[in-house]
């Protein structure tokens, strides 16, 4: 019985010699010089998980722009020219408060690109994988010379509006002429030393702006019509509402009068 009993302990050690041994030339061996890859350490300091903050909008860095958009989109250049075609295109996703990751539309596909966010001094920052630029969060992209086109422009040469899709349309001022034309629409942009360029929808058309005068600090001050000038429309200032109790000062009577009422007019002889 006893001999069983041993030859059963000699078994069981053997078998368990047999599975480290096993274990043992499975495992990797272990070199400490191959390099390991350093793991991510995202900064969330003061960002609440509860509350994340807006990534959509501008950000920028010194020497690029990304643009993320509400309906999942996003453009990036390498410079702040953002009416020039953006150098990547395509759409993010958010994963949680601090990390969102970029999905490029190119082909061959690339593998997207995690985003990290933190703060410094409470301002939004944004650290793209695999780069060393660092965006923070812009309200608005920075003023380039195309800035000083866009909008609202009027006068006797009618109005013309310049948009952010490089278009514009014009509307010429009214006449009594039938042969008059009664607008034009078409494309825009600058070329490198700022000059500006129109190209109508119609080629037989002449672009309507003959003429940029700029002012003393560079800035576009009119534009020259063949129909008149084009200025920005001045713009109003709301008169302070008095708060309540304060004093109202009466409207003052004209120096020439003595009295509210316009004076008589003098009739001659």
């Amino acid at each position: 019985m006893s001999n069983m009993f041993n030859m059963l302990n000699l078994f069981n050690l053997i078998a368990s010699l047999s599975l480290v041994n096993f274990l043992l030339q499975a495992a990797p061996p272990l070199d400490f010089d191959d390099a390991v890859a350093t793991p991510v350490i995202v900064t969330t300091l003061q960002m609440d998980p509860e509350k994340p903050r807006s990534i959509t909008g501008w950000w920028v860095t010194p020497t690029g722009l990304l643009e993320i958009s509400q309906d999942g989109r996003y453009r990036q250049w390498r410079n702040h020219d953002r009416f020039e075609p953006p150098s990547e295109i395509g759409r993010w996703h958010r994963q949680n408060h601090a990390v969102f990751w970029l999905e490029a539309y190119t082909l061959p596909r690339k593998v997207r690109q995690r985003v990290a966010l933190s703060l410094h001094d409470d301002l939004l920052m944004a650290s793209l994988a695999g780069e060393d630029r660092t965006f923070s969060k812009a309200v608005a992209p920075p003023r380039i010379s195309e800035d000083r086109l866009l909008g609202h422009w009027e006068g006797p040469g009618g109005t013309i509006m310049f948009r952010v899709d490089q278009s514009y349309q014009w509307i010429a001022p009214e006449s009594t002429s039938i042969a008059e034309v009664a607008g034009q629409r078409g494309h825009w942009y600058l070329l490198e030393d700022d000059r500006l360029v129109m190209e109508p929808l119609v080629a037989r058309q002449t672009p309507v702006i003959e003429q940029v005068i700029l002012g003393d600090d560079g800035g576009i001050v009119e534009f020259r019509t063949s129909k008149g000038p084009l200025r920005r429309p001045l713009v109003k200032v709301a008169r302070p509402i008095p708060e309540e109790g304060e004093a109202k000062t009466p409207n003052p009577i004209p120096a020439s009068t003595e009295s509210g009422k316009a004076p008589a007019p003098t009739i001659d002889g």
